[in-house]
């Protein structure tokens, strides 16, 4: 079972005009796999999504209540519209989830879809149902509104008969006579057993149906959260609960001890050392116990006691009373003696180990195996701590967990090793600030490269990506420039250099609006062309630099550029090539330098083209805007 999409209204500044919704991409042979990376600017929300879905997805199984903080502007709302709605959409069920007592009568179309809302922050957990979206169900020949005992049943098919007994001794009902609030919970019952004998109706939001709080909750995924500002040092620890190390530990052991000749005798004690407390296998010591304290409350009232024993869950404390200690040098230390560096290298050896584990049982070998719960796997800004080589090896370790069946990861991320453009373009999610600070998402859900030439331009666009990490800086810019070759990026930072020479009261102006703006090297126009069709997806809308190359402008692979960008506005171009249109040479080597050298000694010979070049760049309004004298550039020695 795995998440398919969750939705988010009204929490903090996410979801406030428009319902935030975030889609899991299916694992495909392409190289996409169920893993979900969120970018965007400093304390723009990102965080807040984790927050939202462990509101949503416990991650002890204990009840989460939010807090004032949690509701935008920190205002109670003034009705259930305007309050948090957090809603779950599950699906790729194996056949354990299908035939799940809690699973099963909540499918419908295939998804199970669940919802929750939160009004105010002083609302108990129990005053806030699990909504489920079903069908009505009924059963021929019972109608909800009558009297259902023995008499009832006499007409209905021998199938029905069967169930009606076996409900009745399971719940203990003597009278034969099913109440009313068991009714749902019958009709319920008879469609697990076999659908086919009940009647769906319209399907609408149930609120709790048949104690559904508790029960949903305890097949809902297991939430594997590793912060990012917390003190890393509490995150390494795997004695501290609900640490990443902790948790991840604990979903080591299950793995790789549950099924341990020494643990299922463990177990078996624990079920002999139960029998001593019921039945006909209750030991004599235990009721001697239980007499001598129901004799001592007999003083008082007429009470007696009875003594029981609950079965401890052995897998969710063993991993409590165990450590991970570090040796160095000879030296053992605990975690938090170390750097921050060897700390998250903890984190990541341990995703490394749960990779590795979660990859050995394929689908076919887990639907034979009993019923296991799925993880989700939170990691805000995976790189922290890491130089980039660790970084690489923590995302495919990110990437080997999210193909399994059983588990899916979603990160925050500022580097370019967390976000493919070429092969993982639907998982990436783009967080941008609106007018009134709320944020807005944007996702790809569907393939962008389509086409006879899809395989071509995922081709080029690995390219840039291997050869040009600086292409995650499109996401924060406020303007993206898409040149074919180094020699133009060259010329941007000379021709700056030279304006802060000619006027140095403009230098800070400058370097602020130059730094706003991201220029990327595409290798070609083919290469500008695909990526600029990427960052259309994403609602950027890119300039792009080129050259003719002896065509028309409105020929050839030019004519394909402008068709794909819509307008002359978004381009600039030079004929033949940028070096021959403003320098007036030709050159086959050494472009970078060369250009830059004609800037710094012939800035003013050129002045009229590079200038051209240099406001289509940085954008008309802006370079107006910082005030630069052009007359006084011309008579400037």
């Amino acid at each position: 079972m795995r998440i398919k999409e969750f939705t988010i209204k009204n929490f903090k500044n996410i979801g406030i005009h428009d319902p935030c919704t975030i889609i899991f991409p299916e694992v495909n042979n392409e190289g996409s796999s169920d893993f979900v990376t969120i970018i965007g600017e400093n304390n723009i929300g990102k965080s807040s999504i984790f927050e939202a879905l462990k509101l949503f997805l416990p991650d002890s199984g204990i009840a989460n209540i939010p807090t004032i903080d949690m509701f935008p502007m920190k205002i109670e709302p003034l009705s259930l519209d305007e309050g948090i709605q957090i809603s779950i959409v599950l699906n790729d069920f194996n056949d354990m989830d299908r035939e799940h007592r809690f699973i099963k009568p909540y499918i419908y179309n295939g998804e199970l879809k669940l919802r929750r809302k939160w009004q105010n922050s002083t609302q108990k957990d129990s005053d806030v149902p699990f909504q489920v979206y079903i069908p009505t169900r009924s059963i021929d020949g019972l109608n909800i509104s009558e009297t259902w005992n023995s008499r009832k049943f006499e007409g209905l098919s021998d199938e029905i008969n069967s169930m009606y007994e076996s409900f009745c001794l399971e719940q203990n009902i003597t009278t034969g006579t099913i109440p009313a609030k068991k009714k749902p919970e019958f009709i319920e019952y008879v469609y697990y057993l076999d659908p086919t004998l009940v009647i769906e109706g319209e399907a609408d939001w149930r609120d709790n149906p048949n104690g559904f709080a508790s029960n949903i909750r305890s097949v809902l995924p297991k939430v594997i959260y590793v912060p990012a500002v917390k003190l890393i040092e509490d995150e390494a620890d795997s004695t501290k609960t609900k640490s990443a190390a902790n948790q991840i530990t604990s979903a080591l052991f299950e793995q790789h001890l549950n099924d341990t000749t020494e643990i299922l005798n463990f177990k078996t004690a624990l079920v002999e050392l139960k029998n001593i407390f019921t039945g006909e296998t209750r030991h004599a010591e235990v009721q001697n116990l239980e007499n001598k304290i129901s004799s001592k409350l007999n003083r008082l009232l007429n009470i007696e006691a009875n003594v029981d024993f609950s079965t401890p869950e052995v897998m969710e404390k063993l991993h409590l009373n165990s450590n991970i200690l570090l040796k160095y040098n000879n030296l053992v230390t605990h975690p938090n003696q170390q750097g921050n560096g060897v700390q998250r290298m903890l984190i990541l050896s341990l995703l490394e180990l749960m990779a590795e584990q979660l990859t050995q049982n394929t689908l076919e070998e887990i639907d034979n195996l009993v019923w296991k719960k799925s993880f989700i796997f939170m990691i805000e800004e995976p790189e922290i701590y890491l130089h980039p080589h660790l970084q690489r090896k923590m995302r495919d370790s990110l990437i080997q967990i999210s193909k399994h069946s059983l588990a899916q990861v979603i990160c925050t991320s500022h580097s370019e090793n967390f976000i493919n453009l070429a092969d993982r373009h639907q998982g990436t999610v783009v967080l941008k600030r609106q007018e009134d600070s709320s944020s807005k998402v944007i996702q790809v859900t569907d393939n962008i490269y389509q086409g006879t030439l899809a395989s071509e331009k995922r081709s080029r666009m690995r390219m840039l990506l291997n050869f040009n990490s600086t292409t995650l800086e499109a996401f924060f810019a406020r303007r993206v420039v898409l040149v074919e070759g180094d020699c133009e990026i060259a010329s941007i930072i000379a021709i700056k250099e030279k304006l802060k020479e000619l006027c140095p009261e403009k230098s800070d102006i400058l370097e602020v609006k130059l730094k706003e703006v991201s220029f990327i090297s595409c290798n070609g126009k083919l290469t500008q062309k695909a990526y600029h069709e990427v960052l259309k997806h994403f609602g950027i809308q890119s300039y792009l630099v080129h050259d003719l190359d002896g065509e028309l402008a409105t020929a050839g692979n030019n004519l394909n550029i402008l068709n794909a960008i819509g307008h002359e506005a978004y381009r600039l171009t030079h004929e033949p090539n940028f070096e021959k249109d403003i320098f007036g040479e030709e050159w086959s080597s050494d472009k970078p330098w060369k250009a830059t050298k004609n800037i710094e000694n012939s800035f003013l010979e050129n002045k009229d083209k590079l200038l051209r070049f240099f406001k289509f760049v940085i954008g008309e309004d802006v370079f107006e805007e910082m005030g630069i004298n052009i007359t006084a550039l011309q008579t400037t020695t």
